[in-house]
């Protein structure tokens, strides 16, 4: 009994370890690489200290190698190893009920993962492991790399749900939601007038845990500067933390309602509003053509639209909600 409860604490730690920093990277499309940046929503491939979710029903394939430290891979959807990878022992990789991983089968003497230096998944393991299971420095060496049941104490960062900034006259009105939160202890409001150096301006306590929608808010008053940055620092329990994205507020300037830009082969739309209703985005060719389409259920603040790399030129992107808001924009793609 002594040496369950020793693993289950150096699983732990090791959890806390990884979630330090803990920028959030999700895999977009149904299938396609690793190695190619519009791939994921954060436009650049997986780095050190992040938290890497492949969601259900979407496939990443492996195809370069490469070394990573202190992230944690949620696998919901697939994971196809084409080549090797290595990761720190501070690592995790969770595989959900939905979630597999596998071996692309063409040299099967690359397509492995290393953990802390310990073949996790190797030639010796079986080429298809299905979940539920986890791969950390406490589960066992290939053929048995991975322990086949649920983790223990792994939870993800509080998911944020929406960010906006407003400012009426000299004072700056902030209001965020989270989906979900865990072990949510506080929310640090930060402001930076430089774009690098922050402080801390407000605290803002969470719920704790939830499954439902929660609602804040903060007025940063009396706000003359020219330029000022915004960001939400999110802290749990026990000290770990996650970032919001940043707001830009200019004086003089009014906000506006959507940030519409394109990266990679990925149109990006950033709201600066609650939208409650699903939004419908689109991508329409100057004749008029849709040539991309994409309905979101629930509008987070954040939505994104791939499309075909062999499309260029100037094209119109429309999102509309069918209950009043709408918003069009040209963009070169």
């Amino acid at each position: 009994m002594k040496q369950i409860y020793t693993i289950i604490a150096i699983l732990f730690f090791a959890l806390t370890a990884i979630a330090q920093t803990k920028p959030v990277i999700t895999f977009l499309p149904a299938s396609g690489d690793w190695s190619k940046a519009s791939n994921w929503d954060l436009n650049r491939i997986p780095q050190h200290g992040d938290t890497i979710i492949i969601p259900a029903n979407k496939t990443a394939y492996f195809d370069k190698g490469d070394t990573l430290s202190n992230v944690y891979i949620k696998i919901e959807g697939g994971l196809t190893m084409q080549k090797k990878l290595k990761l720190s022992a501070t690592s995790v990789i969770e595989l959900t009920a939905t979630g597999k991983l596998n071996a692309a089968g063409v040299n099967r003497s690359v397509e492995e993962i290393y953990l802390g230096g310990v073949p996790k998944y190797d030639p010796n393991a079986s080429s298809i492991i299905n979940g539920i299971g986890f791969a950390a420095s406490t589960s066992g060496i290939s053929p048995n790399g991975f322990n086949l049941t649920a983790m223990p104490a792994a939870t993800l960062p509080v998911i944020f749900n929406s960010f906006y900034t407003t400012k009426k006259n000299n004072n700056v009105h902030l209001n965020w939601s989270t989906a979900q939160e865990q072990h949510n202890q506080h929310f640090e409001v930060q402001r930076s007038l430089d774009g690098n150096n922050w402080s801390v301006i407000a605290v803002v306590l969470g719920a704790g845990n939830s499954a439902v929608l929660q609602h804040y808010s903060y007025t940063d008053k009396n706000m003359t500067a020219d330029l000022a940055w915004y960001r939400i620092r999110q802290v749990d329990i026990d000290g770990r933390y996650t970032y919001s994205t940043v707001k830009t507020i200019r004086a003089g300037e009014a906000v506006s309602a959507a940030r519409i830009y394109t990266s990679g082969n990925v149109v990006n739309i950033e709201l600066n509003k609650e939208i409650r209703n699903p939004v419908t985005v689109r991508i329409i060719n100057m004749n008029g053509q849709v040539i991309g389409q994409r309905d979101n259920q629930q509008a987070s603040y954040r939505l994104t639209i791939p499309y075909n790399n062999q499309i260029t030129g100037m094209h119109i992107v429309q999102l509309n909600d069918n209950a009043g808001y709408s918003e069009v924009r040209k963009v070169i793609l």
